[in-house]
């Protein structure tokens, strides 16, 4: 093999090098971004859960003084009524 054959070899093999450094960063990016994704999306959704958790609780909350407004109600109509609610 000439010199010219040597160089064209050397360039391909360094082309190659460059492109598999390139595809190794490039997949060690991705990698890292999927990370903080996940990160990010776990995040969110535990923040999800305490909103949720907090919404039910103030549901319960509601329940219960519509329950004793409603047993007033009740107690109203009977002293206005004179007569039980069956």
């Amino acid at each position: 093999m000439d010199a010219t054959a040597w160089t064209v070899v050397g360039a391909a093999v360094a082309i190659l090098v460059a492109i598999g450094a390139s595809f190794r960063s490039l997949r060690d990016e991705m990698r890292a971004q999927g990370k903080d994704l996940h990160a990010r999306i776990d995040a969110q959704g535990e923040d999800l859960r305490k909103r949720i958790d907090a919404q039910s609780e103030q549901m319960g909350l509601l329940r219960e003084r519509m329950a004793h407004l409603e047993g007033l109600l009740d107690g109203l109509r009977e002293a206005i009524a004179g007569k039980r609610v069956a």
